[in-house]
C-alpha cells in the first residue's frame, strides 16, 4: 500500500494529473460510445416497418376479432417490444463494460502506470528538480537548538518578572525608610532630565520624622569630645555579646550554689519561710542584699540593662566597659522612647529596685 501511494504521488507529479483520472476518462468515453450505439440501434428499429420486424396484422373473421385487432396494433406492439429489448441490451452492455474495464483498470495500475523496479523510485529526479539545490544550509537551526532557545527565552522572561517585582519591593521599602528617616525627595540623587521633563512637585506640609535627629550632627557633637553619645552607644552595643555570655555562665553556676537538702525534708536555705512575728528571715534578707548589690554593680559599673529576674535584656558580654554619665543615660532613654520602648515600665522597675536597694542599705 505504501509503494502504491508512492508511485501514485510520483506519477501525479510527473504527469500533472493522477493516473486514475486517465483510466476514468477512458471508461467514460467507452460509456458515451455505448450509449450512442444503443440510441442508434433503438432509432433504427423504430424507423423500420413493423412487418419487416415480423409484426403483421392478423386476419379478422368476425366483429370480436376486429376489436382485438384494433387493440393489438402491429406498430404499437413493435414499439413496445423495441423499447423493452433495447433496455435489456443496455443493461447487459453496461454490466459487461463495467466488469471488463475494472479488470483493465487493475491491470493498467499494476503493470503500466507504475514504477519498476521499486528501488528505482528513490533515484529518480523529475525535470523540474534539475536546477534545485536541496542541500540544507550550514546555519539551519535544528529542533534541539530551537527548543534550547525557547527554554532560554522562557527563563529570561521569568527572571525579568522576578527582578521587576524585586525592584518594585525595594523601591517601596526605600521610600518608606526615607520617609521614616526624614530624607526629602529633593535630596535623593536622580537621573538628569531636561527641564521640560521635570514634573511639577506639589507643595505639601512636611511632617517631622521621629528619626530626623539622626541627621542633626550638631546635637551629637555639642555634648563634648570626651564622651559623645554616639561613642557611648556604639560601646554599649559592643558589650552585649559578652554580657550574654556572662549571664549564661551565671545560670550554669546557679545549681552548684544551692545547699544540700536536710534529712527532715526541709531546705537548709529556706528563704521563703518567714518568722512568726511576720519579719523576713535573716537568710532572706541576706540573699536580697546580695542580689541588690550585684544588680547595682552590673547596672552602674558594667552598664548592663537587666530584666526583672536579672537576665540581660539586650546584647552580649564582650568585656568590661566604663561608666556612663547621667546625660548619656538620658540620651539613651530618649532613643528608647522614640523607638517605641516602654518608659513607664522601665521607670516603675527602676523605682522598685532603687527603693529596695535603699532599704537594704539601711538594714
Amino acid at each position: 500500500m505504501t509503494s502504491t501511494n508512492s508511485d501514485t504521488e510520483l506519477l501525479t507529479e510527473h504527469f500533472g494529473y493522477p493516473p486514475v483520472s486517465l483510466i476514468d476518462d477512458i471508461i467514460n468515453s467507452i460509456n458515451i460510445l455505448a450509449e450512442r450505439a444503443l440510441n442508434s440501434v433503438e432509432q433504427g428499429l423504430l424507423n423500420a416497418p413493423p412487418a419487416t420486424l415480423g409484426f403483421k396484422p392478423p386476419k379478422a373473421s368476425s366483429r370480436k376479432d376486429a376489436d382485438a385487432q384494433q387493440q393489438l396494433d402491429p406498430a404499437e406492439a413493435a414499439k413496445t417490444e423495441i423499447e423493452f429489448g433495447t433496455h435489456q441490451l443496455e443493461t447487459l452492455l453496461c454490466a459487461s463494460i463495467d466488469r471488463n474495464f475494472d479488470k483493465f483498470e487493475i491491470y493498467v495500475l499494476r503493470n503500466i502506470l507504475c514504477v519498476r523496479p521499486p528501488d528505482l523510485r528513490n533515484w529518480m529526479r523529475l525535470s523540474h528538480y534539475e536546477s534545485l539545490d536541496l542541500s540544507p544550509p550550514s546555519n539551519t537551526p535544528s529542533l534541539d537548538t530551537i527548543n534550547h532557545l525557547r527554554r532560554k527565552l522562557r527563563e529570561s522572561m521569568r527572571l525579568n518578572a522576578l527582578l521587576t517585582a524585586e525592584r518594585a519591593r525595594n523601591e517601596k521599602l526605600l521610600s518608606e525608610l526615607q520617609t521614616l528617616v526624614g530624607i526629602s525627595e529633593s535630596q535623593i540623587k536622580a537621573e538628569k532630565t531636561s527641564p521640560s521633563q521635570i514634573p511639577p512637585q506639589p507643595q505639601t506640609q512636611k511632617k517631622k520624622s521621629p528619626f530626623a535627629f539622626l541627621h542633626d550632627k550638631g546635637s551629637l557633637t555639642d555634648g563634648g569630645s570626651e564622651s559623645p553619645l554616639s561613642t557611648n552607644t556604639a560601646f554599649a552595643l559592643s558589650q552585649m555579646q559578652a554580657l550574654r555570655a556572662l549571664s549564661t555562665s551565671l545560670l550554669n553556676l546557679t545549681p552548684d550554689l544551692l545547699p544540700p537538702p536536710r534529712a527532715d525534708g526541709s531546705s537548709a536555705m529556706d528563704i521563703d519561710n518567714e518568722e512568726s512575728s511576720g519579719k523576713k528571715s535573716w537568710r532572706r534578707e541576706r540573699l536580697e542584699y546580695v542580689e541588690g548589690a550585684t544588680r547595682r554593680y552590673l547596672e552602674r559599673v558594667e552598664g548592663l540593662e537587666l530584666g526583672k529576674y536579672g537576665e540581660v535584656r539586650d546584647g552580649e558580654w564582650q568585656g568590661e566597659g566604663r561608666n556612663l554619665a547621667r546625660d548619656e543615660v538620658g540620651g539613651l532613654e530618649q532613643v528608647i522612647t522614640i523607638l517605641g520602648g516602654g518608659p513607664e515600665e522601665d521607670s516603675t522597675a527602676a523605682a522598685g529596685t532603687s527603693s529596695r536597694d535603699d532599704r537594704m542599705d539601711e538594714s
